[in-house]
């Protein structure tokens, strides 16, 4: 099922990617919207709107 994504859920990725896990990002929209949302669809979101993590484990930061 695609997801509709709202222009609050973007800005929410946007000013939280830096700090947050994918993980968390979904379930702090998932409880905010009242639907599912997975992490993968969050991680896709966050790479096509070019924000690229670091790897490794428990890592945070953003790629520059």
């Amino acid at each position: 099922m695609n997801i509709k994504w709202t222009v609050e859920d973007k800005q929410f990725i946007r000013t939280n990617a830096h700090r947050m896990k994918d993980k968390e990002i979904a379930s702090e929209l998932e409880a905010r919207s009242g639907r599912r949302v997975s992490v993968g669809a969050v991680r896709k979101l966050r790479q096509r709107m070019g924000i690229i993590k670091k790897g490794g484990r428990g890592v945070c930061e953003l790629r520059n």
